[in-house]
């Protein structure tokens, strides 16, 4: 029996579980993320922490969640999932938001500077996890996203600027109308890498923190190694940013 979610993610590419996880689970995973080492971290230009990658397996609680969430969509979707690549955002107080964007639908340039399509080098299916770990809304600047966009890589390329990132353009984006969606502390929103999304700056006094994990079928096999490793050496770093500027 197809279950209701499965339905609503191949109408419109996004839903929503309220309470995944408990307050408590989410209280240790903060501990964990503080502490955890091995990581790459990122600042914004207050030199604020902004994002930290190569997060999912560096605690206990956090290796915990990932399998909750693994297992979640194996029942979902019915087939097997493995993490493709995962970070840690915070937006702080007056931190800035993001430009409307796919994820994954972008190209770049490798160290032998060939070009490169963005995510569709390791497969051609991506589900994105958000996992809230403060509330999420309009004053602190949550996601807002429209449904799915159908097609293959090369046609939702024309839909970017094709500045190496996924930004849309703008005439695009005019068209498609977002809705802004609200978590609490434990939800998980899940969406698919084609639904364009953004969100505006964190106008709030208090940091917004999400852990955001994407996820392929396991039939594709597992890149997240050679994601990073192929990020680290890529020649597009000073493109890649997504980030409205305050």
């Amino acid at each position: 029996m197809i279950n209701s979610n499965y339905k609503i993610f191949q109408k419109r590419g996004y839903f929503v579980i309220k309470k995944f996880f408990n307050k408590k689970d989410i209280n240790l995973i903060k501990k964990e993320i503080i502490k955890a080492k091995g990581v790459d971290k990122y600042f914004d230009k207050r030199s604020i922490i902004r994002r930290i990658e190569r997060i999912y397996n560096k605690g206990k609680k956090l290796s915990e969640i990932n399998n909750k969430i693994l297992i979640k969509l194996d029942d979902i979707f019915k087939e097997p999932y493995t993490i493709f690549k995962d970070k840690y955002n915070v937006k702080s107080p007056n931190g800035e938001g993001f430009f409307a964007h796919y994820d994954g639908i972008f190209q770049y340039k490798d160290k032998n500077n060939r070009i490169k399509n963005g995510w569709y080098e390791y497969g051609n299916s991506f589900i994105n996890i958000l996992v809230d770990l403060d509330a999420c809304n309009k004053k602190n600047g949550t996601i807002e996203i429209t449904s799915c966009h159908k097609g293959s890589f090369a046609s939702l390329l024309k839909n970017t600027k094709k500045n190496y990132t996924p930004e849309l353009l703008k005439t695009l984006e005019k068209k498609n109308k977002f809705k802004m969606i609200e978590l609490n502390i434990g939800d998980i929103f899940i969406f698919k890498n084609t639904c364009p999304h953004r969100s505006d700056k964190n106008s709030s006094l208090s940091s917004r923190r999400t852990l955001y994990y994407t996820y392929t079928p396991e039939k594709f096999g597992s890149f997240y190694k050679q994601y990073f490793k192929d990020k680290k050496n890529s020649k597009s770093q000073k493109n890649k940013s997504l980030s409205k500027k305050n």
